[in-house]
């Protein structure tokens, strides 16, 4: 037993217990990003030629589940656990904690995309999850903010650094938006506002959580790696409380024309430009931030996988908002259009955004270099093409889609949906959805690169200088 821990410890790191829980969950999040983009090319595949054993309604909420839930949040989560002690001079309250959270998050995803495969799930949208795993899993959503908490209020340090207020921004949001998700289960919550609950809960956590703690993880890797000074705070603070709070309309944009009530799509299409504002406040700050150190960013690959991320999510914001107008919003609504939106969001600016702060923690924490300096670059270079390849190829087919159905409608020269489709643009569209399927594949060659720079890095990289904390006493 002991000889087992000593191994486990050795692999995640000899320093301190929470810089080990930080490398946990980098290591567990690459495995479940391998994962969740295999179910993404499975999902692509399934809606471009049904007749799979598992239809496209399955796997794609499993994929949603796997790639948000297991990557997504543990991953950030984990890097929020690696820079609490470093900006507040004070130790992870109760690692013990952070490893049940994990534990309990990864478990429950594992065991959620089971009975969402098998068929089992409860059909609600981005998850699919039945009520019995969906109330667990807001319990142990609230442990990162329980670990938090704690630890800002023994703080050392006088002063706090913006990535602070993300980090406590997200692991608020996160439990509160699911546990918010969580009460359309009830019985008496109308189906209306059950689409609502469901259409915001993967916005919300792709502005909220990606979003906020991406950028905020970002802003202390792009200062510790470069030792600069971050450009502009109040810069700052308008991005993370623009990605906070308007831009979770997003996602409400996608039942315009829907049976909700008619001020929901004006309100959701002027808040939804929070989120391009908020992605570009954060693209800006980081670019004047990095000023005279561009000549650097060979030898940074987690601050050019984080760039790279930022400025992707600009792109995906401004497709975001410009869908939620009602002009636009009439063709596009309930097409792939919003597929290859958020495919691009997790997929692309999840994982760039991820690799931002992972990629700079690993050599830290496990005293190891990145033992192959090819990967990140390839990680980045898959991942960009491939995920704007599908936001592209798969938001163009939804488009024509629904000029398509518009047209056929309102001319009545051809069949608008159904086998006479293809006298239409029917040809056109299944032949973007092929591309968008060889894209996704890219993107998943993309994320084997990343699982291979984390895992590859904690068993074969050169050995380098590890940090080790090392808890202060108070003076007096």
């Amino acid at each position: 037993m002991t000889s087992t821990a000593s191994e486990i410890r050795a692999i995640l790191g000899g320093g301190a217990e929470e810089d080990r829980v930080a490398v946990a969950h980098f290591v567990v999040g690459a495995l479940f990003l391998l994962l969740g983009s295999l179910l993404e090319v499975l999902a692509l595949f399934a809606l471009r030629f049904p007749g799979l054993p598992v239809s496209y309604g399955r796997i794609q909420p499993a994929a949603n589940l796997v790639l948000l839930m297991g990557f997504c949040v543990l991953t950030l989560i984990g890097g929020a656990y690696y820079v609490l002690p470093r900006l507040t001079g004070a130790r992870l309250f109760r690692p013990a904690l952070a490893r049940l959270g994990l534990l309990g998050v990864s478990g429950l995803v594992v065991v959620g995309a089971a009975v969402v495969l098998a068929g089992l799930g409860s059909g609600r949208y981005p998850f699919g999850l039945p009520w019995w795993v969906d109330a667990p899993m807001v319990l142990v959503l609230w442990i990162p903010l329980l670990v938090t908490l704690p630890t800002i209020s023994d703080r050392r340090e006088k002063h706090s650094f913006v990535t602070l207020w993300a980090v406590i921004g997200a692991v608020t949001w996160l439990p509160l938006l699911y546990a918010t998700y969580f009460v359309g289960h009830a019985p008496f919550v109308s189906s209306v506002a059950r689409a609502y609950m469901d259409s915001a809960l993967l916005a919300g956590i792709v502005t909220m959580v990606v979003g906020v703690l991406g950028s905020g993880l970002l802003y202390y890797t792009v200062v510790r790696e470069l030792d600069v000074a971050l450009a502009s705070r109040p810069l700052a603070t308008v991005g993370m409380w623009s990605l906070a709070f308007a831009s979770i309309w997003w996602g409400v944009a996608q039942l315009t024309f829907g049976p909700g009530p008619d001020w929901v799509a004006g309100v959701a299409a002027a808040l939804g430009l929070a989120f391009p504002i908020g992605a570009l406040a954060n693209a800006g700050n980081l670019t004047m931030t990095m000023e005279g150190s561009w000549n650097r960013l060979r030898e940074q690959p987690a601050i050019g996988a984080g760039l790279v991320g930022t400025f992707l999510a600009v792109g995906v914001g401004v497709l975001a908002a410009l869908g939620a107008f009602r002009p636009v919003a009439a063709v596009v609504s309930l097409t792939s259009f919003w597929k290859g939106i958020e495919f691009a969001a997790v997929a692309g600016v999840g994982a760039l955004m991820a690799a931002g702060v992972s990629f700079a923690a690993m050599p830290r924490l496990a005293g190891r270099e990145i033992h192959d300096e090819a990967k990140p670059r390839q990680f980045v270079r898959y991942t960009l093409a491939g995920s704007v390849g599908v936001l592209v190829t798969v938001g163009a087919a939804g488009v024509i889609s629904g000029y398509s159905w518009i047209a056929g409608v309102n001319s009545g020269s051809f069949v608008n949906a159904g086998e006479g489709w293809g006298a239409g643009y029917g040809g056109v569209v299944e032949m973007l959805m092929l591309l968008g399927l060889i894209f996704a594949i890219v993107t998943f060659v993309g994320h084997a690169a990343y699982a291979s720079t984390i895992l590859g890095t904690i068993v074969k990289g050169p050995a380098r200088t590890q940090e080790v904390l090392v808890s202060v006493e108070d003076e007096g």
